[in-house]
């Protein structure tokens, strides 16, 4: 006698519920809903943490979410338009960048400038029009092995742009070694120096969106150097920092590194949140505005 086929086995609850889960979950990231698609993640990693799906879907989530943050907190130009916008309005002789990644901004800097990047992990793809010279070293070793009057053959820096490890003690000591070089009309410019949410400020890496605790080099150096010019864009996606008015013979960070670091390295972004404008003297995304802060100078 023929068998029947065995009816096929029920499948656990918990797993059509994790399914309906995901299938919203989904639907609501497709829809543009990541708040939603966040919560419904969560569920999901409180029921199994090693659920890799939901971890990867809620980290996209997640992003998105700092994303929209930080696009709300900071209308107007975004940063890589301020990049231009300095290399155009101060046609500087010379520059540096340290963390140049893939060279899309280090393409700023147009003939006649000469430029110098610096990077552990250069992957350049962007065509570079000036004079160019790339290292791949950290910024540490640069200094250490370089000095940057021989390699740029000019006797100070015009322009420099710090996009490093995004943590304030290696942004500080990357400035303090820059102003080495320095004349008062020197500009430095420090990249994701204004985060938006607590989470995103870690000093360890927890999302794909990360200005770390690069943030705290701004109050430091308004606080330990009152004499320099200091104040902060607020363009997207994470601020841009502003520094001239540089002492290319002021040692003074030099000796108390160690101190500073130490007393600032405990110190929670959440403190600094509701009034961070103020602690990083922020100024409006205007052209004129930074225009005028620079001619005063």
């Amino acid at each position: 006698m023929e068998q029947a086929n065995p009816a096929p086995l029920e499948p656990k609850a918990p797993a059509l519920e994790r399914a309906s889960w995901w299938a919203l979950a989904n639907e609501r990231m497709q829809a543009g809903d990541a708040a939603g698609a966040a919560e419904l993640c969560a569920r999901m990693l409180a029921a199994d943490p090693q659920d890799g799906e939901a971890a990867q879907l809620m980290n996209s989530a997640q992003h998105a979410l700092h994303i929209q943050a930080a696009q709300a907190a900071f209308p107007g130009a975004i940063y890589l338009d301020w990049l231009r916008w300095f290399h155009d309005t101060l046609r500087p002789a010379n520059y540096l960048e340290i963390g140049v990644e893939s060279g899309a901004s280090l393409c700023f800097a147009k003939p006649p400038t000469r430029a110098v990047g610096v990077d552990p992990a250069i992957q350049v793809v962007h065509g570079q029009e000036a004079w160019c010279k790339l290292f791949k070293l950290t910024s540490d070793e640069f200094f250490a092995k370089y000095d940057l009057r021989r390699v740029l053959q000019a006797e100070t820096l015009d322009l420099a742009f710090i996009d490093g490890l995004h943590t304030f003690d290696q942004a500080l000591k990357d400035f303090m070694n820059i102003e080495r070089y320095s004349c008062p009309a020197t500009v430095v410019l420090f990249h994701d120096v204004w985060p938006v949410t607590a989470i995103t400020a870690a000093r360890e890496r927890v999302t794909t969106f990360w200005p770390g605790d690069t943030w705290k080099v701004i109050p430091i150096l308004r606080e330990r150097r009152p004499g320099l010019k200091v104040f902060t864009i607020p363009t997207f996606p994470s601020g841009l920092g502003v520094v001239t008015g540089l002492d290319a013979n002021d040692e003074s960070l030099w000796p108390s590194f160690a101190e500073i670091v130490e007393q600032w390295l405990p110190v929670p972004v959440e403190n600094y949140l509701p009034e961070m404008a103020a602690h990083l003297n922020a100024v409006r995304n205007d052209y004129v505005t930074v225009s005028r802060l620079l001619r005063h100078y």
